[in-house]
């Protein structure tokens, strides 16, 4: 069951009513019923779960998400979320005669979907944004999450016939930045994300306009933009920012200077995130503005689902472990257990596995999740480098 253009327009609707910039766009379709389904209720406060509990509630959520169909048909949108959440194992089925392809390799060999279209640059390539909630939302984004599951720089892109590598797009996206942009000012939360994994945390460099970058300049920039306005309640720009820290501290660098400012700004939000925690374990769909509760399961899941993933990059060994985010995780499983019979937006559903995906090989053993155990860069070096 695939929902159409007027559903997606309902859903849309209902997320700018709340001020969420994560835009929408189609479902994923559902697999046949299984259980009761949502009664539309939010979420009661639980008992507190026990260790296995939990771990087994993620693993039926994993399992849930992993069955969820997606199409030829769904947009690039949906498509490249769903390799964000489940990982470069996924695959597309044709809705007329059932072959299934996988979505990375139909991507890269130049396959058509709504929304997807790659551009030819004077550094390399660009991915097209829009049509709005089909194809990609934000500067950078579909790389950035690319290279979070590890995509090698000599990957191929066949692009109008011509053949191009993933280090084509990662070279325009260096050359693109730009700190001094104002109208609008650029989202650089994923371009930092890009320049340091592949060019380097020491980056420097002349961007298109004729202006000397470093890295460092870049995240300064990052830091100095708002967070609860940004995309998603701010979850994108704080988690690139821990990204590129984590591959700073594993390079050797120290928390001094702008990795400090950083630091406590990562500090700050996690004390919010806590603060405002539901008392079932969800987090505020109001992120970080304050406390929040809403019975709508779509805000729902695009909130705690985001504010997981990022905190399972962003806490220490220690703090994974503490409580409440156990309970956080045990709370988002739920939610997918609860909508199993239900479609859900894209972004929103696949952040939150991704963040399920991460806590589960933090927390547990991500030798579980097999070949689509996440990447997670942490300061002590990558977990689930393959």
């Amino acid at each position: 069951m695939i929902r159409g253009d007027l559903a997606a327009c309902l859903v849309l609707s209902a997320v700018v009513a709340v001020g969420l910039s994560c835009a929408p766009t189609d479902s994923p379709s559902v697999p046949a019923p299984v259980g009761t389904g949502s009664s539309g209720e939010p979420l009661t406060t639980p008992p507190k779960p026990q260790l296995d509990q939990v771990k087994d509630r993620i693993e039926a959520a994993i399992e849930q998400a992993r069955r969820r169909e997606l199409l030829t048909t769904n947009g690039f949108w949906t498509i490249f979320h769903g390799i964000l959440g489940m990982g470069p194992s996924l695959t597309l089925t044709h809705p007329e005669t059932g072959e299934k392809v996988n979505a990375l390799d139909y991507i890269c060999s130049g396959g058509e979907l709504r929304g997807l279209r790659f551009l030819p640059t004077r550094w390399g390539l660009d991915v097209q944004m829009g049509p709005p909630f089909v194809g990609q939302g934000h500067q950078d984004q579909f790389i950035a999450e690319m290279a979070q599951w590890n995509m090698p720089l000599d990957r191929k892109f066949i692009v109008n016939g011509k053949e191009y590598t993933f280090a084509d797009f990662v070279n325009h996206a260096k050359m693109r930045a730009k700190t001094t942009a104002k109208n609008p000012p650029q989202e650089l939360s994923w371009a930092i994300i890009i320049i340091a994994q592949y060019v380097g945390i020491d980056a420097e460099w002349i961007n298109e306009d004729g202006e000397r970058l470093t890295l460092e300049e870049c995240v300064r920039y990052e830091i100095n933009q708002p967070i609860e306005t940004a995309a998603c309640g701010g979850t994108h720009r704080l988690f690139g920012l821990r990204w590129v820290h984590n591959i700073h501290l594993w390079r050797g660098g120290k928390t001094e200077g702008v990795w400090k400012d950083l630091a406590d700004q990562q500090r700050k939000y996690q004390e919010l995130a806590r603060k405002y925690q539901n008392p079932d374990g969800s987090f505020s769909t109001d992120f970080f503005s304050g406390p929040g509760n809403a019975q709508d399961m779509q805000r729902r899941i695009n909130s705690s689902g985001h504010t997981l993933e990022w905190l399972a990059l962003s806490l220490s060994d220690e703090q994974i472990r503490e409580p409440w985010v156990e309970q956080a995780a045990n709370a988002v499983a739920l939610m997918f257990l609860e909508i199993q019979n239900q479609p859900m937006e894209g972004g929103s559903l696949y952040h939150a596995a991704h963040g399920l995906l991460m806590y589960y090989a933090r927390r547990y053993d991500p030798e579980w999740l097999g070949p689509n155990k996440p990447l997670i860069m942490l300061p002590n070096g990558p977990l689930g480098l393959r």
